[in-house]
């Protein structure tokens, strides 16, 4: 956080903390990996570099990488690490070989990035946008693969356009929720383009959401932020949502 430092917290003992390091700038995005060989906790930073961090170690901090621009959001599946960093970049790491990047391109969206997920399949990854839209992107960089990328409008309500602020893949499907703070969530069929569901009802902006490991349940967080600046504000929530299969399994489109 704002502390610029990240610390490992103990939930299941006494409840203390240990302090692995800091950061120049606060901290924005924590990931961490475990059962391979790449274990280890990746912090990303508004000072404009990417940490790995082993608590195992007699020395914590492990490796220091610098980045484009200031980290807005990373996510980690496989031997993948993606980070959005701002200015629209994009930077993909391959854990095997963190010496350099995997490729770094700029964003297909033309404005600051908000969120970005890999796919389950890890062919490529999703990201959005501050301007209410959504790219579907791939990492191979073939003419092929290329042509499948898109991006389109969502999280609009007429004239009103709300920033995207989180998705989560679903683990057995592969298709993706996003929330926004228009206070909704919508379900997505990425491969087939088309809306599966949408949830409505909550009272300000989701923040987060998240599918659990087997898709059974979604966590969504509701929680203003402040894309209106300061104002009075219903309380932050945690909503947890059985998912019905049918509503978030692929429907192809009929020929």
């Amino acid at each position: 956080g704002l502390s610029k430092s990240v610390q490992m917290i103990d939930y299941v003992g006494n409840g203390g903390s240990i302090a692995l390091g800091n950061h120049g700038a606060a901290v924005r995005c924590l990931e961490y990996l475990r059962g391979t060989e790449h274990d280890g906790l990746f912090s990303g930073s508004w000072d404009e570099t990417l940490k790995q961090w082993d608590h195992r170690a007699s020395t914590f901090l492990t490796k220091t990488i610098n980045l484009p621009g200031k980290v807005y959001t990373m996510d980690l599946k496989g031997s993948y690490l993606i980070v959005g960093c701002s200015g629209r970049n994009v930077t993909i790491f391959d854990l095997r070989n963190t010496s350099k990047p995997l490729q770094t391109r700029e964003s297909s969206l033309k404005h600051q990035t908000r969120c970005i997920k890999m796919m389950p399949n890890l062919a490529g990854f999703v990201l959005s946008s501050v301007e209410g839209r959504v790219a579907v992107e791939y990492i191979d960089m073939s003419a092929e693969s290329q042509s499948r990328k898109y991006a389109f409008k969502c999280h609009r309500q007429a004239d009103l356009i709300h920033p995207v602020n989180t998705m989560s893949f679903h683990p057995e499907f592969g298709t993706f929720a996003t929330g926004g703070c228009d206070g909704t969530v919508n379900v997505w069929d990425g491969a087939n383009k088309k809306r599966l569901i949408n949830f409505t009802g909550y009272p300000t902006s989701i923040s987060s959401v998240c599918f659990n490991r087997d898709g059974s349940l979604i966590a969504i967080a509701s929680s203003y932020t402040f894309e209106e600046g300061e104002k009075p504000h219903p309380p932050d929530e945690i909503y947890i949502r059985t998912v019905n299969p049918m509503d978030v399994k692929p429907k192809p489109k009929k020929s």
